[in-house]
């Protein structure tokens, strides 16, 4: 995993890069209104939901919320002379963390590690010199790099052999651990909505949204076990 991290954050970087050469043909720093192309760099708080339908509350017995943080990079592509409309996307590696109680005296402990490429459709509202506000709709495309689980003891308690360590880490992708019907899916597909707000350099960026495809399903007959996955963004940028 430190592998895929670091790798992630040189494409990420070497990419901001390249943009940056382009972008340094504007003068970006006159007005947050300018009809011009962009780069956003910044850090985000990210919350993943894994949420079981009906089906599946023997995997997953209620919500797993997930808490983390992300690496994000975006480039807009201004679409007119004349009107603050843009195309934007770029990349987000993100890193995220969570617990429930399983069982009595037990909790599940899950860690995901993911790339996303978000597409947006954004329109900018200047609402005053160096200060806008801009509303977006957009698809989201994901790549599951890593996600794994692994059973710890709540304080006070031990297992039937008596020990108390944690059990070994599972991979949702490994088969054999799995089972060939057990697997998750590593690419999902999702909609977010969100509104960016910027003073000068500065952009603040909210976003939630949900996957169409979900993280688990499987069908046999008339069962039709699913955990499907909402996404939360809060993301402190600068734009350059």
């Amino acid at each position: 995993m430190k592998k895929l991290f670091v790798f992630a954050v040189l494409a990420l970087a070497a990419t901001g890069f390249c943009f940056a050469q382009r972008a340094a043909e504007y003068d970006l720093g006159k007005s947050s209104g300018e009809n011009v192309d962009y780069n956003r760099i910044g850090l985000s708080f990210d919350n993943t939901s894994f949420s079981p339908n009906s089906d599946a509350k023997n995997i997953i017995d209620g919500t797993i919320s997930t808490n983390g943080f992300g690496l994000n990079y975006i480039h807009g592509f201004s679409l007119s002379n004349s009107l603050p409309m843009f195309i934007e996307t770029g990349a987000n590696v993100n890193f995220n963390f969570g617990s429930k109680g399983y069982e009595e005296g037990t909790k599940l402990i899950v860690q995901n590690f993911n790339l996303q490429v978000p597409v947006n459709y954004v329109y900018r509202f200047t609402l005053a010199d160096d200060f806008s506000l801009a509303p977006y709709v957009g698809l989201n495309f994901k790549l599951n790099l890593a996600t794994r689980f692994k059973e710890a003891l709540e304080d006070g308690y031990i297992w039937n052999d008596g020990s108390d360590d944690d059990t070994d880490w599972v991979s949702v992708f490994d088969k054999d651990e799995m089972g060939e019907d057990g697997t998750w899916n590593r690419f999902q597909m999702g909609w977010h909505v969100g509104v960016g707000v910027q003073y000068s350099k500065i952009h603040l960026g909210l976003q939630y949204g949900t996957d169409f495809i979900s993280a688990f399903s499987y069908s046999e007959g008339g069962y039709k076990p699913a955990i499907n996955t909402g996404n939360f963004k809060m993301t402190l940028s600068y734009c350059f």
